[in-house]
């Protein structure tokens, strides 16, 4: 192989790069699309922004600090109760 069929190889492998880079954030946004799509409405598990009975999100399994929920979508409050409340194991 001569230098310059090299020349076009590495043109080639940059510009695929270069393509493959910029379609990064659109795979992302696809993903985080289809993940919340798995998750619960608010609605549905009848969520509040307060405790209920001494419950709260902070005390659940499924609560991910500082604000989401493993199986309810949208932001959550480590003060607010569902009807999934599962309380966390030691």
């Amino acid at each position: 192989m001569n230098e310059r069929d090299q020349n076009i190889g590495r043109r080639k492998f940059l510009k695929l790069c270069g393509c493959s880079l910029a379609l990064l954030p659109v795979a992302l946004i696809a993903t985080d699309r289809a993940v919340a799509q798995g998750k619960a409405k608010k609605e549905a598990v009848q969520y509040q922004d307060t405790p209920k009975n001494g419950q709260k999100c902070a005390d659940c399994q499924l609560f991910t600090p500082p604000d989401g929920c493993q199986v309810v979508e949208g932001k959550i409050s480590p003060e607010g109760w569902c009807s999934l409340f599962v309380v966390k194991q030691s």
